[in-house]
């Protein structure tokens, strides 16, 4: 029996590490600007099932400026845009002495953030995204295992299957990205009857998404999120445009301007900097800083990518240096203003056995979500500027879990297992007696 008892401890202890390993995944979606009350304004059962199954935020609070590219970093790194360095869907690096536009994916632009894909890799899992801003790019080094050029043709049932089949296989964390209902909102403004249909197109797309999670099993161990970069609000390139060259000389006083429309970046002349100053402060429905005065609050000035005079416009307004020209500008919606606007604020919705279910979280902030997904895959997350205990409120400890609806097969799973010690402790007991 001396045998018998030396061996029943090892297995023991054996079962006990394995199952206090993470075998939880996760499944981050974006749908570009998607705004927080669409999901109130119009009929979305799958969104309104989801939150039933899980965890629905009023709205969480993103970052400056409500860009898509910006945005959607900081929720894959944790950092304000200030950190990671992606300033704008624009931008201009006097260091460098060169432009970035949508579509470069040169490192040296990334590298000032560590996104979710690269962070779980470095732990030792495996990451795949699929059209997520900045994951085409090889950051610190690291590449995600799969990940997807931008192609807005895939259809989005492609997406799912793709991002499933992913799960279904030895992916840990996969991310996704649709473009809608961004598209739709800047053609039409937020408020229009094509807006509200592409919204219930994407309350489709979420049904989809959980259906295909439920037949292939996944609900016991992936946990979904459902979030946006920015809000939606209308716009009128016709009546609402403010014109900078009313007020400053654009050849004279004006090295360049970066960006147009919610906001401007603007590099003055060395020695025009105060006059520039000055004569754009008196142009109406706009706010303009110095860029050491830019406020705190917005986490938005500790950068060189960031211009000396910020030009901010109100609501609805849209900054321009040629109004003319911008008059025929067909769109009818925009973002990139204020992130303390409520047009601006993003959704936030969460399913998984990691989870809290039925439960209505206080608005956090979308740094938190980076710090969200480490605790959940048990990784050490990079330094960064979200907070896990925003987001405590709603998450469920593994041992928590367990007591959950999601996680009541893996409960089973672990009864097999002891079911199996007792059978391969007996035939030890044969072999040694």
């Amino acid at each position: 029996m001396a045998h018998v008892h030396c061996l029943l401890p090892y297995i023991f202890i054996h079962v006990i590490f394995a199952h206090g390993r993470s075998t939880q995944k996760v499944l981050l979606v974006s749908m570009d600007g998607f705004r927080w009350d669409y999901t109130n304004k119009w009929a979305t059962p799958n969104f309104d099932k989801m939150a039933e199954y899980g965890t629905k935020a009023p709205f969480i609070n993103n970052t400056f400026i409500t860009k898509t590219f910006p945005s959607h970093y900081s929720v894959a790194t944790g950092l304000y845009e200030e950190s990671h360095g992606i300033v704008g869907n624009v931008m201009y690096d006097p260091e460098l002495n060169e432009t970035f536009r949508i579509g470069n994916f040169d490192p040296k632009w990334w590298n000032g953030g560590e996104p979710i894909w690269v962070t779980a890799r470095k732990a030792g899992l495996r990451s795949a995204t699929f059209f997520w801003p900045g994951s085409e790019a090889e950051v610190r080094g690291i590449r995600p295992i799969y990940y997807k050029t931008y192609d807005k043709s895939v259809l989005f049932k492609d997406r799912i299957k793709t991002v499933t089949n992913w799960l279904k296989s030895d992916i840990d964390i996969a991310v996704m990205y649709f473009h809608e209902p961004d598209a739709t909102g800047h053609r039409f403004g937020p408020d229009a009857e094509e807006t509200r249909a592409k919204v219930i197109e994407m309350d489709k797309v979420l049904g989809d998404l959980m259906d295909k999670l439920e037949d292939e099993g996944l609900w016991d161990n992936v946990n979904l999120i459902v979030t946006s970069d920015h809000g939606m609000t209308e716009v009128d390139f016709r009546n609402k445009v403010v014109d900078i060259s009313t007020v400053v000389d654009l050849t004279a006083e004006i090295e360049r301007t970066v960006d147009a429309g919610p906001i401007m970046q603007i590099v003055p002349f060395p020695d025009m900097r105060t006059n520039v100053y000055n004569n754009l402060k008196t142009l109406d429905n706009v706010d303009v800083y110095l860029k050491e005065d830019i406020p705190d609050f917005w986490h938005y000035r500790n950068n060189q990518r960031i211009m000396p005079i910020l030009v901010v416009a109100q609501e609805g307004w849209s900054i321009v240096t040629n109004a003319t020209q911008a008059s025929v500008i067909p769109n009818r919606g925009n973002h990139g203003y204020d992130n303390r606007l409520m047009s601006m604020k993003p959704i936030f919705y969460a399913r998984g056995p990691n989870i809290r279910r039925n439960f209505t979280a206080t608005p956090f902030i979308s740094v938190d979500v980076y710090e969200m997904i480490c605790s959940i895959l048990k990784i050490e997350p990079a330094p960064n500027n979200g907070s896990l205990a925003r987001v405590q409120q709603f998450l469920i400890g593994e041992n928590d879990a367990l007591k959950s609806d999601g996680m009541r097969n893996n409960f089973a799973y672990l009864r097999s297992d002891v079911s199996a010690i007792t059978v391969l402790v007996f035939m030890s007991f044969v072999v040694f007696a």
